[in-house]
């Protein structure tokens, strides 16, 4: 493909023909992403944390995945851990980076390490998953790789070549992104942080966050918009808090501390 001598519109055709390889090479590790899922539930469930690691795009798409998590189901930053080895080139050779996310992640038996990586052979993102002790599930683009064969669970999501030949932040990066979003998603409603399929546990951190979790909140309360506002800050802004001192006629104070008492809303919401 010579795609400097085409218009860009066959170029931007080229590149999305090449996304559509991405959903069925993930609906064939359907059943790893659903392992991967149980499998950081039950760690978190436990009480224990979760790292996300890799190097370059693969870092940097592993990385965000962390950040999501905290505000949009209430897990504690504290058991959300992320690290991108370095930004420059040469970052994933990098052997003392691998020893410094060894100390800052401080990883035990209890935790579980997503270790993202395209070719599953990147030195740092290899050299970390070998040396922590905790559960690790592997997030990689090709088949068999070093990385995929020392995993608790490897997530093979086989994409091929890329458009752009060996530019894996183009299809190789869709691919993880599916994947991951998947995990997590997956993850967290077994921990009961998803009512049927809504965000219970929305971190309100601005206002149209705010404005969301009172939708939530009124959406299964059954009630107006303003009546599941108040209702919400009231509560501390915690909508699992909100639902339940309305439906069950809850104090807030007594409705926080039953949301605290449940991991899952349907449980606390019976009386």
């Amino acid at each position: 493909m010579n795609l400097d001598e085409l218009p860009a519109e066959d170029v931007v055709a080229l590149l999305l023909d090449a996304e559509r390889r991405v959903v069925p090479a993930a609906e064939q590790v359907r059943p790893q992403i659903a392992a991967a899922a149980e499998l950081l539930a039950g760690r978190l469930r436990a009480g224990g944390r979760v790292a996300f690691a890799g190097a370059g795009t693969s870092g940097r798409i592993a990385a965000a995945e962390a950040a999501e998590l905290p505000g949009t189901f209430g897990l504690d930053r504290g058991n959300v851990l992320a690290s991108v080895a370095g930004d420059t080139d040469s970052a994933e050779d990098d052997r003392a980076a691998v020893r410094r996310d060894l100390e800052t992640f401080a990883l035990t038996d209890r935790d579980v390490l997503v270790a993202v990586a395209a070719s599953g052979a990147t030195p740092y993102t290899l050299d970390l998953a070998q040396s922590v002790p905790a559960a690790v599930i592997a997030v990689v683009t090709v088949a068999n790789s070093p990385l995929a064969q020392l995993a608790d669970v490897a997530i093979e999501v086989v994409v091929g070549a890329e458009v752009l030949r060996g530019s894996t932040r183009l299809t190789a990066g869709t691919a993880q992104k599916v994947a991951l979003n998947a995990l997590t998603t997956a993850a967290m409603a077994r921990l009961g942080r998803v009512h049927g399929n809504l965000m219970i546990d929305v971190q309100p951190a601005n206002a149209k966050l705010r404005d969301r979790a009172a939708g939530i909140v009124a959406a299964i309360a059954g009630c107006e918009a303003d009546v599941a506002a108040a209702a919400l800050a009231a509560c501390g802004d915690s909508a699992r808090a909100a639902v339940l001192h309305l439906v069950l006629d809850l104090e807030p104070a007594a409705a926080r501390r039953r949301a605290t008492e449940f991991p899952r809303l349907r449980d606390a919401l019976n009386p």
